[in-house]
């Protein structure tokens, strides 16, 4: 299990400058939907900017504490 504080700081560890918005989906701190907004995913491909994302969850994962992430990437809006 993983607290939803930690999940973003590990997103944040690899991209800063992102906005990392998580939901719990079940409520036992290990499904996770994780939408991320960041400039880095400019010129990108939807599936660099879900590696990327899943890159920075790997740790995580393989040791268990999350055992599902629902990926959502964004760039944001320039105004």
């Amino acid at each position: 299990m993983i607290s939803v504080a930690d999940l973003i700081a590990l997103v944040k560890k690899e991209m800063p400058d992102a906005e990392v918005d998580v939901m719990d989906k079940t409520g036992m701190r290990d499904h996770f939907i994780v939408h991320v907004t960041s400039e880095k995913f400019d010129g990108m491909s939807i599936m660099d900017r879900h590696r990327t994302v899943q890159g920075s969850l790997t740790a995580a994962m393989q040791d268990g504490r999350i055992h599902a992430a629902e990926i959502k990437t964004a760039i944001p809006s320039r105004k």
